[in-house]
């Protein structure tokens, strides 16, 4: 038997806090991550456990973030 596929809705929304450009990420309504501009890399954060990753792009960052949730989601 094969489990069915869930549609999970991941949105990322570009804003600007302390003149640095930062991503949100959520899922659904629920802030999971924020991935945020560090001299020439980049820090990809967790909200709930308040985790920092060094990361080269804004992409791997976003992908870091996702990781990081779905392995300790609950």
């Amino acid at each position: 038997m094969s489990k069915k596929d869930k549609k999970i809705e991941v949105t990322v929304k570009d804003i600007e806090r302390q003149h640095q450009p930062v991503q949100q990420i959520f899922i659904g309504q629920r802030l999971i991550g924020e991935v945020v501009a560090d001299k020439e890399r980049f820090k990809a954060m967790l909200v709930a456990d308040q985790s920092e990753f060094n990361v080269r792009s804004q992409e791997e960052g976003l992908e870091m973030v996702l990781q990081q949730y779905h392995l300790h989601q609950r």
